[in-house]
């Protein structure tokens, strides 16, 4: 047995000696190098392969979603807040209700005491006060059944004929107003079916299209933009939807947010 000299395999394997053989030395080096490649094919394939598939799997997602849904985060709760005050100008004398209390329609919630004329001047102006007699007390009542949401006036304030003292909404009645762009409009339809996404409860709901408004939020706006100059940069607009939504006696925020899903054709 010997060891040729000056044998020292590349890739860290170690030489093997065989015996001589018509007085030749027979040294085997084991394929290292060879079989490290082989390990790491053998792991990086399954990875592309993963990855790959989560690529298609996400492209063929956001094609199928873009084609089926029409979706916007740009969504809140809304309803028809309606301010309750007296139409004569006064004096608050009561309040009779307070931010989230119930009201029922007639209910008296508010009392103004008008001003009457208590004297003359020389110049013969009347002097306007308050003798604090029945007749110049003004019932305020609610006009529907609701929630109060907004209390703009105290005992002592003096308001306004017309002024809210105030705001009530009726809580079964409240609906979605989706901002959608305009570019997707055309694919909406009134009846198709949403998906409501609300944020204060943490819980999807069912809905449909009740209405598409045929004029964009912008036009709304006190001050439409409107451009007189040659400088112009285009801006996608968003067009309202009003959108039903099943939420039973769940207790729905005026103005929070909601995402929603329109099922389209």
């Amino acid at each position: 047995m010997e060891t040729r000299p000056g044998s020292n395999p590349a890739g860290g394997g170690t030489a093997v000696t065989t015996p001589a053989i018509d007085g030749h030395v027979a040294t085997s080096v084991p394929p290292a190098r060879s079989s490290r490649r082989g390990i790491s094919r053998a792991v990086l394939l399954p990875i592309l392969v993963v990855i790959l598939l989560a690529i298609v799997g996400f492209a063929y997602r956001y094609y199928y979603n873009s084609t089926h849904f029409v979706y916007t985060d740009n969504a809140q709760i809304s309803g028809s807040l309606i301010q309750v005050g007296a139409l004569n100008a006064g004096e608050v004398s009561a309040v009779n209700t307070d931010v989230g209390q119930h009201v029922t329609q007639g209910q008296v919630i508010a009392r103004v005491s008008v001003p009457m004329a208590m004297s003359a001047t020389n110049g013969g102006t009347a002097m306007m006060g308050f003798s604090n007699t029945e007749n110049q007390q003004v019932d305020v009542s609610s006009p529907l059944n609701g929630v109060v949401v907004a209390r703009m006036a105290d005992p002592g304030s003096t308001v306004a004929p017309g002024q809210a003292i105030i705001a009530v909404v009726d809580p079964t009645r409240l609906y979605v107003t989706a901002n959608v762009n305009e570019t997707d409009v055309d694919r909406i339809k009134v009846g198709e079916p949403v998906d409501v996404s609300v944020d204060s409860l943490g819980i999807a709901l069912p809905g449909r299209v009740e209405a598409i408004t045929p004029a964009s939020a912008g036009s709304f706006s006190l001050i439409p933009s409107q451009n007189s100059s040659g400088n112009y940069t285009k801006v996608i607009q968003v067009v309202p939807v009003k959108i039903s939504v099943d939420y039973g006696n769940l207790p729905l925020i005026v103005g929070s947010s909601v995402e929603v899903n329109i099922h389209v054709q």
